[in-house]
């Protein structure tokens, strides 16, 4: 069995019994010098504190490798968010610290290291992080999070044992709730910026038992531990919880049919699509509310294109101003108001009927596409070269 030491080649008679005990002995000792999981165990993970990610990956190889390609890994390195950061840091003087790095980088929060000092602080949504959590309370804005940091890692399978830590089944793993800590967002001025638990509670997804772990997290071959003592499994959850990042993913969220085109008058026609959330336990597009869907037709008249038509699906933010908000960082802090919310909702089927004008006479045709839409500002690297002196030597006289 996978963990245990392997049989001996030799049969436990006469006078081999001895090499036999030799040989098992060696075997253990071979184990040991080569596995760190058995040196983990030798040298427990530190508790009261949390560990970094890369000491879990000494011994979680295949579980690690795939959350450093996660944006839980880069959630405080990535560009897209260090812009927000930076604009939401400044327009607060340093008040949206709590508020952004609550989930962007936990471990900075549960340290009190909020000028990002440790390199700790800087490594995203660690393993330790998420496997301490003992409890969410939803109704505790600032840090829904409880952490338990005894040296007991949680997750979501029974009979789980370890030479390096303690580990018990947490039902919570297991649930949406544990992703509704930072996936659900009400701002300080009560408007829900991120609502993604909600929707997904509110559908057919959370009725039939189905749950955010389900989608983001499924069940995929591969080693849960290096081989060696403690519990060995040969199917792992996706640690790199495929989201909008993940372009198959946005794929099968949503399909788009065209049912009919036809002139409503002689100058117009009426396009006539069907829009459908088909993959999604929540409403599309969610999260941040600068990201969109565009459904857009384009018609053709006697085969040459001849007009276009949009509809979008977003949530729309307003600030107390009553100014329409399309930056993130603002979305999050300013937010005073929903405008209107267009999202397709799981499981909904919506007809569009959209009305163009098209010439008097020809035979129309039309296309009709989905897409994804966001917009966010980024960091870019340019190149500014100035010449502010020059010379050259004097010709060469032959």
């Amino acid at each position: 069995m996978p963990g245990t030491v392997p049989e001996s080649p030799w049969p436990e008679t006469g006078g081999e019994a001895d090499m036999v005990r030799w040989g098992a002995a060696t075997a253990v000792l071979l184990v040991a010098f080569s596995s760190p999981c058995l040196a983990a165990a030798e040298t427990p993970l530190a508790t009261g504190t949390l560990n970094r990610p890369a000491l879990c990956g000494a011994c979680h190889q295949d579980i690690y490798s795939m959350w450093q390609k996660s944006m839980h890994a880069s959630s405080y390195s990535d560009p897209i968010f260090r812009v927000s950061y930076m604009n939401a840091y400044l327009e607060t003087g340093g008040e949206a610290r709590k508020v952004c790095l609550r989930c962007h980088a936990p471990v900075a929060v549960q340290n009190g290291d909020l000028d990002m000092k440790s390199a700790a602080s800087r490594d995203g949504i660690t393993c330790d992080y998420c496997h301490s959590i003992a409890a969410v309370h939803l109704e505790r804005n600032e840090q829904p999070f409880e952490l338990k940091l005894d040296g007991v890692k949680r997750g979501p399978f029974p009979r789980i044992e370890s030479p390096a830590h303690k580990a018990i089944r947490s039902s919570l793993h297991a649930a949406a709730e544990l992703c509704a800590g930072c996936h659900e967002y009400v701002n300080s001025r009560g408007v829900a910026v991120f609502s993604t638990y909600s929707e997904w509670k509110a559908g057919p997804y959370a009725r039939s038992g189905k749950t955010c772990q389900d989608c983001h997290m499924p069940t995929m071959p591969g080693r849960s531990v290096r081989p060696g003592p403690g519990t060995f499994r040969t199917a792992i959850n996706l640690h790199d919880i495929s989201g909008m990042h993940s372009s198959e993913q946005v794929r099968k969220a949503a399909t788009v049919k065209l049912i009919s085109i036809r002139r409503e008058q002689p100058e117009s026609a009426v396009i006539e699509v069907e829009v459908a959330n088909v993959g999604s336990g929540h409403a599309i597009p969610t999260g941040l509310p600068t990201r969109k869907l565009i459904l857009e037709a384009i018609v053709s008249c006697d085969g040459r294109e001849v007009n276009r038509a949009e509809r979008v699906y977003q949530k729309t933010l307003l600030d107390e101003k009553g100014e329409l908000i399309e930056e993130d960082h603002r979305a999050v802090l300013f937010a005073q108001s929903i405008l209107k919310d267009t999202r397709l909702l799981p499981g909904e089927h919506r007809t569009e009927r959209l009305v163009v004008d098209v010439p008097k006479i020809g035979s129309l045709s039309a296309r009709v596409q989905l897409r994804y839409v966001y917009e966010p500002m980024l960091f870019k690297r340019e190149k500014i070269s100035i010449e502010m002196a020059s010379d050259k030597s004097p010709g060469t006289q032959f």
